[in-house]
């Protein structure tokens, strides 16, 4: 029973892309086995780890000033 444990700031995912990062991370799981058979024992945790609790690079890490960072790169990538 393959358990895959996913860690991430609390808030930084939709319900849509825990369920979507669940399928495909349990379809990689089937493929890198070989096994289709196994697919219903595969489990897939997510661990929202509440604010504060999070970092990088020495910081803690504030997901909605890196949602709005990222949203901003994105528009300025979109704009050169």
């Amino acid at each position: 029973m393959p358990v895959v444990t996913i860690q991430t700031p609390a808030g930084a995912l939709s319900e849509t892309q825990k369920a979507a990062l669940i399928s495909k991370v349990t379809d990689v799981v089937v493929e890198v086995e070989g096994f289709p058979a196994l697919r219903p024992s595969v489990h897939v945790l997510i661990e929202e780890v509440p604010a504060g609790g999070y970092g990088v690079g020495g910081r803690a890490v504030d997901v909605e000033k890196a949602k709005a960072a990222l949203a901003k790169a994105s528009g300025q990538a979109a704009q050169d």
